[in-house]
């Protein structure tokens, strides 16, 4: 995502400059410490309250929990990456591709739809559509360093980068597979359920992305 925003704003660049020097391990340290403070400030209030027991069944809960929670989010990536790499062996991911990216090419007549920018933002948007988001990033990436190409490294993002990062962060879902795990993990009766309404608001956020986007180019034209 720095990747993006490096590419869109200009003083991006002075602050990537300023980063290949920048002492992350300080970072950290000083991250690390903020964390130690907040725990020992709540060991705290626990003992002032008579609630060092709650506190003690929720430290051994925890770490299970966050282990179950983990192993089964991954392993649902596991099998939509894998269905994933099967499309694309068998070419159904290329045929799909070609599809999305007929459908795209009006958000982008200046791009060849055939091009390598296209079919990058292509598979980013059928990723995002699966709720891979491990998969969609460096779909992203690879198309916005495409579109960097073609715009000659210029400081001023292109009109296809705007709208390329509008599309990518308004989040359309066809399939919320996370959110879907999450759900079921907390003892959702029905984690489905929310498969129509997040097709819904994500699709209403595109088209406002989409429709902004050409607003506030057509005004900045004039």
């Amino acid at each position: 995502m720095f990747y993006l925003f490096y590419h869109i704003f200009p003083g991006m660049k002075s602050i990537k400059r300023r980063m290949r020097t920048y002492n992350f391990l300080g970072d950290w340290q000083m991250i690390n410490a903020i964390f130690v403070v907040i725990f020992l400030i709540g060991i705290l209030y626990a003992c002032l309250t008579g609630r060092v027991g709650i506190v003690v069944e929720v430290m051994l809960e925890t770490p299970k929990s966050a282990l179950l929670l983990f192993a089964d989010i991954y392993a649902l990536l596991i099998f939509w990456g894998g269905m994933l790499e099967i499309c694309k062996n068998s070419g159904l991911l290329q045929l799909i591709t070609n599809y999305v990216s007929m459908m795209l090419h009006p958000l982008f007549k200046k791009l060849d739809r055939k091009s390598e920018a296209m079919q990058y933002i292509s598979l980013n948007l059928v990723a995002n559509l699966m709720s891979m988001g491990s998969a969609a990033t460096p779909f992203g990436l690879k198309a916005m360093k495409e579109l960097d190409d073609l715009n000659g490294h210029s400081k001023v993002a292109s009109d296809e980068m705007i709208t390329f990062l509008l599309i990518n962060t308004s989040g359309l879902c066809l399939i919320p597979t996370v959110l879907i795990s999450l759900r079921k993990e907390y003892g959702s009766t029905n984690p489905v359920s929310i498969i129509p309404y997040v097709l819904i608001i994500s699709t209403i956020t595109t088209i406002f992305s989409v429709v902004m986007d050409r607003l506030v180019r057509k005004i900045g034209k004039r």
